[in-house]
């Protein structure tokens, strides 16, 4: 196997992804009528009286209509004598008013009344959705292809289902009816003149929808990609130390662009469809409006049709086909809420197989604790042909503590979750206290049990919340104050600010894995359960909180049958049975004694995980015994700080907010924080001519819609100027008519259609060079936003959430063209159109015009109140909807520690809460921004009635004609309509000045461990691997209250050597690692490589000379052999002998090859397809396919059982002493380092004791309790 290997396999996609891709199909969706089915009998009422009048608001604009032509007949007809004009006029004009109101009416019920119902129905279905989720069987998820997506599911695929029963089912009902009455109208005032306009819908409709088709599905397709940059950008942020560790930047950044680049190109196709597709739309309809208009003046001149009845005929038509435009969109809302919910409701309707929910199945008074396995098989229903336990025979009596050990995948966690009836077995049964579990009520039976797991689930609540999630009733302060200290967690909650109401952050984050574990214990005994399940509940625990939690956990299991699950075999010596695992089966079982005797696999087991010492002259019970007081002194004296250390994660911000308000909600917090964020931008000037000038690459398209949006401004007024003309000339009778090839109505025709051939070249300029302007701007920024995160110092993700920095990656980019783009276009669209209006308007009547200038403030108004609400309320309800989203999505995710728990209800209850907001929201919104929409509709009305009661004067005076009044009442209506159309850009400004200033702020903002400093560059050869610590202080900048060092850490490390690091969680053993890698800067004193300041190297340089891996490794979304080569350069070319030969080190390669697909395998996101000692071991194979000339390991082996433990600490060993590498070690387990050259206990801040192993036995120190407490004395 010698062909060369591309370093690079970032740029590899995923074999199930292109299979996703290339069977796409069409999904299936529920009725309309389905739709609503969770509408309550009132709002059901409610939904029908909102279609009563939506179809009410749709007919009377075509009535309207009719108003409209008469009132200009009986103008028209009274021009030779004035003199009872007004009398004539002014019912029509009343009635023109009472239009408008009934109009105002509809308009603001019927929107009322959707949103209402939407709203209601929508919180409904969200509710039940994630109830149901939440009681689903472990099977089904498991088996779920979109498990990753039910949140995702419940925020977007409701949100559509919102849409199609919400305001989007108004307008379609409304448009509709409008449609329908448009060309009622228009047949029954003239039928001829109706036939050949409708020749025009087909062609105006087939723009209408090949544009919106092409749109989708381009749009579709740029947010697919996006949506991949953005999961990209999130692995990068959320692994930024492992990013940063390997020099993974380029790496992650050319991945990265190449989905902006394929966003861009689809996001470019869709601005073009936008651009032609709108342009021919105009050239149509404008080209309709010349056709109408002379063929309805040569009717007029036959004498089948008069004057107003072609206007009437005219503007029902076009009423009709605008509509008829409109209503593909809102038609495509309700058929996407239709497909949304047919996913929905299918998880909504599902019943479980194991029913948490349900009443059914026995709930025996006391539980005794007798737990039977009888002939028990059990296969993963993932994974049908693999049977992970077989013919499980055992009988655990009532009290009695029972060990499970055994390798990886021999089925010890599974027995865990059979008992908690996670799954059903596949053969066999299993009783407790001799009911058979499956005739137990499920949710009888978990509360008899506790749970503590390997990686204990926090939730993002308090720490007293957390605690209290293991009981079901209320219990008093010191009852709780009494199960921390019991898990000897109590000191360290008692030193933080908040105390018991200190929130733990997304996932417990803001505490060590340690804090988190000795949490979820205190949880677990405070439920004083009948059952206790311990599934390597000390793991993550130092050596001496493990001892005293161990003690703690055997207080716990008195009177109490407890299962535990354990690689440390010191933690399960009293165990009363000690059950031994391979593939399935039992191979041993007894007490520690009776297998040590037996000498087979568990001796070999416990052989593997002696500590080799002189033998003590005290027994070794009697010596722990001994040292007991001791230790406990040692680490209570010691706490105070440790506990400060251990706050390593906790970010800035939740420090400040802490000391400063009494938070009951994580999610208020957020909130609070978000809420200063926009009070400082708003105080921010808007950086337009920056964002102009950063723009300079596309200033070509940004001059070419500037032209277009100025040509597109001019055509509207001239529409109208035109539209008067005509009406104005039809006005006379038929036979005073005079045809003329070049003059009247044949001339004004002629002007419709160069009017269409200007919106043409207007709009169509217009949008596609915006478009293409602004996706190619925002690629560009994007990427170099993305690159300017990549240059930050790990400090800066530990003062930010990752999920917020993905968020404005994502929005923000692509909101700040807007600034330029958008805004732009419609101010200069804005102008010209006002400023060809008032030109046309005033040159024909000074005096109409003033009157209707009056009115178009109210019109301006309106529809920008609307929209200003509207846009308010999406931005508040988004952020509330964001938090409500992170509930759930936070009850998803640990879905099995929710079940385990029973605390389904509490997460509905909490989500229902956290919708209560965003509900509050949407009925003000209803109330508020319908007088908007409402009065929009009445106000034009009220405005054409103002204004044609002034003319009917001016006319009668003398002072204008009536051709003068129509002329500047219809320029100046159509001028104020597009003022309100445009006041969107206020919203679009401000969105666009805060995405620029959060931009420019990261693009400015100076790293204080900049990558791209230069410095000294040595060859890997010529590095020796010295490393060393002078006088070391060192706070972290999140904690700077709370230094790690104190300017007093010494530590050196010659060339080739392997130096361990032991000490209490806390201490800074980690720390250092982070210091020597450049995570983090000293404070004060200096770590040196080679006699060399880290400070003096380049950042890539001096990164790439070394590796880690870490206690919770992290591999990427990609093939396994895609993440093993992430350990050496990109341009580095290696071999497949190379991999298998660092794998087989690894003790994987042989895993590996059993796998379908071998090294192709994609191991999943974050790893999930493999277990922790796989993530763990592929690892450890990819840095040492680096070949480092210093590798760090912390807890490198701390989740492999002892067999795999065994083989890679012998890998790792050969690989020490061949010498060519310096090695820094962390452990717990001091089994993995008793042969290290160099062991440095640090406490206090500093190194207390150094030398080897025996070395420090021989001191009798503070190593040496250490070792005690690990002592597993073979007998």
């Amino acid at each position: 196997m010698t062909e060369k290997v591309p370093a690079d396999g970032l740029l590899h996609e995923s074999n199930e992804l292109q299979e996703k891709k290339s069977t796409k199909q069409k999904a299936p969706s529920v009725s309309v009528f389905r739709l609503f089915r969770f509408a309550t009998f009132r709002e059901r009422i409610m939904i029908c009286i909102a279609m009563v009048f939506s179809a009410g608001t749709g007919a009377l604009q075509p009535v309207s209509i009719l108003i409209y032509g008469t009132f200009i007949s009986t103008l028209t007809s009274s021009l030779s004598d004035t003199s009872h004009l007004v009398e004539l006029t002014l019912p029509i004009i009343h009635t023109m008013v009472y239009m408008g109101t009934a109009s105002l009416i509809a308009a603001y019920v019927s929107t009322c009344l959707w949103i209402l119902t939407g709203e209601s129905q929508t919180r409904r279905i969200r509710s039940l959705y994630l109830k149901s989720v939440l009681h689903q069987d472990m099977t089904w998820f498991d088996q779920s292809k979109e498990e990753g997506s039910l949140n995702t599911r419940l925020a977007s695929d409701t949100q559509l289902i919102q849409d199609g029963i919400s305001e989007k089912a108004g307008l379609l009902i409304s448009f509709f009816a409008q449609f329908v009455g448009g060309f009622v109208v228009a047949f029954i005032k003239g039928w001829q003149m109706a036939l050949v306009l409708l020749v025009a819908v087909p062609l105006l409709g087939a723009s209408g929808a090949i544009m919106a088709y092409f749109l989708t599905r381009f749009s579709k397709e740029s947010q697919d990609a996006l949506a991949e940059s953005g999961t990209i950008a999130e692995q990068a942020f959320h692994s930024i130390r492992t990013v940063y560790s390997f020099t993974l930047q380029k790496r992650f950044s050319d991945r990265y662009k190449q989905k902006l680049e394929a966003a861009c190109k689809s996001g470019v196709k869709g601005g073009i469809a936008l651009g032609i597709g709108f342009a021919f739309f105009m050239l149509f309809l404008f080209g309709t409006f010349g056709l109408s208009l002379w063929f309805g003046s040569r009717l007029v001149t036959q004498g089948q049709l008069t004057g107003p009845s072609v206007f009437i005929v005219f503007l029902s038509m076009m009423l009709g086909c605008m509509s008829f435009v409109k209503l593909p969109t809102n038609l495509s809302a309700v058929s996407s809420a239709c497909a949304a919910a047919y996913n929905v409701f299918q998880v909504i309707d599902r019943v479980p197989e194991i029913n948490v929910d349900s009443t059914e199945g026995l709930k025996p008074s006391n539980t005794q604790g007798t737990i039977h396995f009888k002939g028990v098989s059990f296969n993963y229903p993932t994974r049908p042909d693999l049977k992970i336990i077989k013919d499980l025979n055992l009988q655990v009596n009532a009290g009695s503590t029972v060990a499970f050990v055994g390798s990886s995948g021999s089925g010890k966690s599974t027995i865990i979750q059979l008992i908690q009836r996670f799954y059903d077995v596949s053969l066999g049964q299993v009783f407790l206290d001799g009911h058979n579990i499956k005739d137990l009520n499920v949710k009888w039976l978990r509360q008899q049990m506790g749970i503590v797991s390997q990686q204990p689930t926090l939730f993002n609540s308090t720490i007293r919340e957390n605690i209290l999630m293991g009981i079901d009733k209320k219990v008093s302060d010191q009852e709780i104050i009494h199960a921390c200290k019991e898990a000897n967690c109590h000191t360290f909650i008692s030193q933080l600010p908040q105390g018991y109401n200190t929130f733990v952050g997304e996932n417990g984050g803001m505490l060590s894995g340690g804090q988190r574990q000795r949490i979820a214990i205190a949880r677990a005994i405070l439920k004083n359960p009948s059952i206790l399940l311990l599934d390597e509940a000390t793991s993550a625990l130092d050596t001496q909180s493990e001892r005293l939690v161990q003690n703690a956990l055997d207080k716990a299991s008195k009177n109490r049958t407890t299962l535990v699950v354990a690689h440390r075999l010191s933690t399960i010596v009293n165990a009363d049975l000690i059950v031994v695992l391979d593939h399935g089966c039992i191979v041993e079982k007894g007490t520690h004694r009776q297998l040590i005797e037996l000498g087979g696999v568990y001796s070999d087991l416990v052989e593997k995980q002696a500590i080799h010492t002189e033998e003590p002259k005290q027994d070794a019970s009697q010596l722990l015994l001994e040292e007991k007081a001791e230790v406990q002194h040692h680490l209570y004296e010691h706490e105070k700080p440790a506990a400060s250390n251990r706050q390593e994660n906790v970010t800035k911000h939740l420090s400040f907010e802490l000391h400063d308000y009494a938070i009951q909600d994580a999610h208020t917090l957020e909130l609070i924080k978000q809420k200063r964020v926009e009070s400082e931008l708003k105080k921010k000037k808007a950086p337009v001519w920056r964002v102009f000038w950063h723009m300079r690459p596309e200033w070509s398209y940004l001059a070419l819609g500037a032209i277009g949006s100025a040509v597109a401004g001019c055509v509207f007024p001239l529409y109208a100027y035109g539209f008067s003309h005509v009406v104005s000339l039809l006005s006379i009778p038929g036979q005073d008519i005079q045809p003329s090839p070049l003059g009247g109505t044949n001339l004004y025709a002629f002007i419709f259609l160069v009017i269409g051939i200007v919106a043409f070249l207007g709009n169509g300029c217009q949008f596609m060079a915006f478009e293409i302007c602004g996706q190619k701007y925002s690629k560009r920024l994007r990427g170099e936003v993305f690159d300017a995160y990549l240059k930050q110092e790990v400090a800066f993700f530990d003062e930010n959430n990752v999920g917020a920095l993905t968020t404005s990656l994502a929005i923000n980019t692509g909101n700040v063209n807007e600034m330029v783009t958008k805004v732009w276009g419609d101010i200069s669209n804005l102008c010209i159109t006002v400023i060809a209006a008032l030109i046309i308007a005033f040159t024909h009547s000074w005096a109409i015009t003033l009157v209707t200038l009056c009115m178009s403030p109210f019109l301006v108004a309106s529809t920008a109140y609307e929209f200003y609400l509207q846009r308010g309320f999406e931005d508040s309800t988004k952020v509330a909807n964001a938090q409500s989203s992170q509930v759930a999505g936070e009850a998803i995710r640990q879905v099995r520690t929710v079940a385990a728990l029973n605390k389904q209800q509490y997460f509905q209850d909490r989500y229902f809460q956290a919708t209560a907001h965003p509900h509050r929201l949407a009925v003000r919104k209803a109330y508020l921004s319908s007088i908007g929409a409402a009065c929009s509709k009445g106000i034009s009305i009220y405005t054409n009635a103002i204004a044609f009661f002034a003319g009917v004067h001016f006319i009668k005076s003398g002072m204008i004609s009536f051709q003068e009044m129509f002329t500047s009442m219809t320029v100046i209506m159509t001028a104020s309509e597009a003022v309100g159309r445009s006041t969107t850009f206020v919203a679009a400004f401000a969105k666009a000045k805060y995405a620029a200033i959060a931009c420019f702020e990261i693009l400015d903002r100076q790293t204080k461990i900049d990558p791209e400093l230069e410095g000294i560059e040595p060859s890997k050869e010529s590095i020796h691997g010295d490393v060393e610590f002078k006088d070391v202080g060192f706070a972290y900048p999140t904690r700077l209250d709370a230094p790690v060092f104190h300017g007093s850490l010494n530590l050196h490390g010659k060339p080739g050597q392997n130096i361990a690091l032991v000490g209490p969680s806390g201490c800074g053993k980690s720390t250092t690692i982070g210091m020597l890698q450049r995570w983090y800067d000293p404070v004060q004193g200096a770590a040196f490589l080679d006699e060399q300041n880290v400070k003096n190297y380049s950042l890539y340089n001096l990164r790439s000379h070394m590796a880690i891996v870490t206690q919770e490794p992290t591999l990427f979304d990609l093939s396994i052999i895609d993440n093993i080569r992430l350990g050496v350069d990109e341009n580095e070319a290696i071999t497949p002998t190379q991999i298998e030969d660092a794998c087989r080190s690894a003790n994987i390669h042989e895993f590996i090859i059993s796998l379908p697909e071998g090294y192709d395998t994609f191991v999943g996101a974050n790893g999930s397809q493999l277990s922790g000692g796989q993530k763990q071991r592929i690892a450890i194979a990819r840095a040492l396919l680096r070949k480092p000339k210093v590798l760090l390991l912390d807890e490198a082996t701390s989740a492999l059982d002892s067999d795999s433990e065994r083989l890679v600490q012998e890998a790792l060993d050969n690989v020490l002493q061949q010498g060519e590498r310096t090695t820094i070690t962390i452990a717990h387990r001091l089994s993995t380092i008793q042969n290290a050259d160099v062991i440095c206990v640090i406490d206090d801040g500093k190194v207390v004791e150094q030398g080897t192993h025996y070395e420090l036995l021989a001191l009798n120190g503070r190593y040496t309790a250490l070792v005690n407490e690990q002592l597993l004395k073979v007998l």
